[in-house]
């Protein structure tokens, strides 16, 4: 009887998850773009889950003081995390005991990545392994780890991941950045270019949302080169739409993922600076935490997909 009584049913089980988004964003407003729920709901949420408690979980300051946990909701939220992660954990060794031929492997990945190199892989790893379900969340390079170290998903697939005590690489790729031009613009003569090329073009951006921008800001600075932005965005996919009708030159680092055919009307001009370091597309987990069989198989094929995408293009004419 007594383990009975200290079950604790939850009216709006929901507002856990939501609690949860909210105290790690700091806002209603922040985590509202981040679930894609409106923050009125959030804050409903969190007052039901406030009513069942019978305690404010949050402070709810005004201005930029914004939230603040209360000693309860600091409470709740160290138990609430790590009940996440022990259902992480039962979630991977439920998987184990399936082997491959059931199981879901979460991944995080940049939105370039997905595009360039996730499709002809995860089409190679169904044929071997249909009964594998997979769920990616695509987001920017700090996002995916944040979610990592949570154990909200199994491995991210990153640019430029940061390093973290608790991160591990499973797989590490570098890549040299390139200039995409369209193939009658005159930087698409050269064999290669240098930022100081690129001074007088219109380019397009990534906005300071996405990780490539910093690393830009970074390789300007360092080359002493004002860029002329005409389109900044949080969309890689805009970039490279926009490099594609000429609206600009876009400076990315997915020069790897395309062999370039004569019937593209884009080139990838190699970027060739003194000093510009090569970027890292890597595999990520966090250290510690076993992955599931059919985790730990996506990481080779993620491997052998990017072992096959940096094998030498034959050269341009």
């Amino acid at each position: 009887m007594a383990a009975r009584d200290s079950f604790f049913p939850l009216k709006h089980p929901l507002s856990l998850r939501y609690f949860h988004e909210v105290a790690r964003a700091g806002s209603f407003r922040k985590a509202s773009e981040q679930v894609h729920i409106a923050a009125s709901a959030l804050n409903r949420h969190v007052k039901y889950l406030e009513e069942e408690m019978g305690t404010l979980l949050f402070e709810r300051g005004k201005g930029r003081a914004g939230l603040k946990l209360t000693a309860a909701g600091e409470v709740l939220l160290y138990r609430l995390k790590r009940a996440i992660a022990e259902l992480g954990t039962a979630r991977t060794e439920v998987n184990s005991l399936l082997g491959l031929d059931q199981g879901t492997v979460k991944m995080g990945v940049n939105e370039g990545i997905w595009r360039e190199l996730l499709p002809s892989v995860l089409t190679a790893f169904r044929k071997a392994h249909p009964g594998i379900v997979h769920h990616a969340v695509v987001g920017g390079s700090p996002r995916l780890v944040e979610l990592l170290l949570a154990d909200e998903i199994d491995l991210a697939l990153a640019f430029n991941p940061r390093p973290h005590p608790d991160l591990t690489f499973a797989v590490r790729h570098h890549v040299q950045a390139c200039v995409m031009v369209r193939r009658t613009h005159p930087l698409a003569r050269l064999r290669t270019v240098r930022l100081s090329d690129c001074a007088g073009h219109d380019l397009v951006m990534p906005d300071e949302s996405l990780a490539l921008r910093a690393t830009l800001d970074g390789m300007f600075a360092q080359a002493d080169v004002s860029p002329r932005t005409v389109l900044s965005t949080n969309s890689y996919e805009v970039m490279r739409s926009a490099a594609e009708a000429g609206v600009g030159i876009a400076i990315l680092t997915q020069q790897l993922f395309h062999p370039q055919g004569a019937r593209s009307p884009v080139v990838f001009v190699p970027l060739r600076d003194a000093g510009i370091p090569a970027q890292v597309i890597a595999c990520c987990v966090r250290k510690g935490r076993p992955l599931s069989a059919a985790a730990r198989a996506m990481v080779g094929a993620i491997e052998q997909g990017l072992a096959q995408a940096a094998r030498p293009a034959a050269p341009r004419g």
